[in-house]
């Protein structure tokens, strides 16, 4: 009696045993399906070469932007070059020439400048403390993972350097004392104050 009671109860329990093993493995499946799903809709994390990193921690301090001042100021029609206008379209003049004062040359070119812009941008990030962590946000959203190229901005390094030294002569300074004041040699100086007749008119005074 007792072998025919127990028989129905161990038949019932390898069959609800093997359900609940099925449905397990049921589950298992779906939840694998829903993290490929997940991982399909998101872009893998991009992160920059070892490389490239060590590159931006390795920029210098900046401690003035003399030509950012004079790109939002005097030299405000002063064109720049088009890949910083483009970027100026996004953080706004004075911020994308205070990036290209800020970066590093790099290359054989002293004029070439790369700088890394990563997808998700921090507080202490290097280029956050240039610009601000809200106009690195902007950049971060629309050249994210991109190397920027950042050229030296010719035309608004003349504009500035011959406004200032037509600055430093109007108020009494030699040429010698320009040259010294400028880091130029002496002949260079003339240079500056001949090309300040053609820049004067193009200032914001």
């Amino acid at each position: 009696m007792g072998i025919e009671q127990g028989l129905p109860f161990d038949e019932d329990q390898g069959v609800l045993g093997g359900k609940e093993a099925e449905l397990q493995a049921e589950i298992r499946e779906l939840r694998g399906l829903l993290e490929r799903a997940g991982r399909a809709g998101r872009a893998a994390p991009n992160r920059p070469a070892p490389k490239v990193m060590a590159q931006q921690l390795a920029l210098p301090d900046v401690v003035r932007y003399p030509l950012a001042e004079f790109a939002e100021g005097r030299g405000k029609r002063v064109p720049l070059p088009e890949s910083v206008e483009e970027i100026a379209e996004v953080i706004g003049r004075g911020d994308a020439v205070r990036l290209m004062e800020g970066t590093r040359a790099s290359g054989k070119r002293r004029w070439r400048r790369s700088l890394y812009v990563p997808t998700d941008m921090t507080a202490e990030h290097r280029i956050a403390s240039m610009i601000g962590l809200e106009a690195a946000t902007r950049l971060s959203f629309s050249h994210g993972n991109c190397i920027v190229e950042l050229p030296s901005c010719f035309a608004l390094r003349k504009a500035y350097a011959a406004d200032h030294a037509l600055r430093l002569r109007d108020a009494g300074a030699s040429q010698a004392e320009i040259a010294r004041e400028l880091g130029v040699e002496p002949k260079t100086v003339q240079s500056l104050l001949d090309a300040a007749d053609y820049w004067q008119p193009r200032l914001v005074r």
